[in-house]
């Protein structure tokens, strides 16, 4: 089922919510998933809880008590990786594409992200293959939204589907991180939020104009 679809059904599921500023519970979930998010960044998958307990500086039973099994920690550790990913809102078609993209390139080259993508792509972890298609697939639907509110503005066509329109922008920038090891440049994300805006809109000569 793809992000269109999905989006007006009943068992779409929200992300799980961002961390709130403040209070002894946050600053341990802050703490856990943080370290979390470190062993993930070494290239570690099969952690156990008495080691996140250790590095985060938390008692060891509550983190059994919260996180009771390595999978949950690393949702928690995910949750907070993903939490800076926001659906931009600009009110302009092209501008919304170019925010997207900019920002999924920012993210993509995170050390966190090249590390846990890397192990993806390796296929030696498949539990972690599928905890983070249970994690994305939420943002996905938030990130459809976008595409919803340009075909409500009549610049994006009735057929476009988000699902297409996100892998146009994501593979390009991943295949930079995961497969060349490098950070894209500036202006080939830029380049790549044109294209993908022309391919959509229904005033191609007003997409954003690609750098020379």
């Amino acid at each position: 089922m793809d992000a269109e679809s999905r989006a007006g059904t009943d068992d779409a599921q929200p992300r799980p919510a961002r961390l709130r500023a403040g209070g002894r519970s946050e600053r341990v979930r802050r703490a856990v998933a943080e370290a979390g998010l470190a062993l993930l960044q070494e290239g570690r998958i099969d952690f156990s809880v008495a080691e996140v307990a250790e590095r985060a500086g938390v008692h060891r039973t509550t983190v059994y008590r919260w996180w009771p099994t390595p999978a949950e920690l690393v949702r928690e550790a995910m949750t907070v990786h993903t939490a800076r990913l926001v659906v931009p809102d600009t009110g302009s078609w092209d501008e919304d594409v170019l925010a997207l993209c900019v920002q999924l390139a920012e993210f993509f080259a995170d050390p966190v992200e090249i590390a846990i993508n890397a192990v993806m792509a390796s296929g030696s972890h498949p539990e972690l293959n599928t905890i983070q298609v249970q994690h994305w697939d939420p943002i996905s639907l938030e990130f459809a939204t976008l595409i919803e509110r340009a075909k409500r503005r009549g610049e994006v066509t009735a057929d476009a589907d988000p699902e297409i329109v996100l892998n146009l922008l994501t593979a390009p920038l991943l295949m930079h991180t995961v497969m060349l090891h490098s950070q894209p440049a500036p202006d080939l994300v830029r380049g790549i939020a044109a294209a993908v805006s022309r391919a959509f809109s229904t005033t191609p000569s007003s997409a954003t104009t690609q750098p020379s």
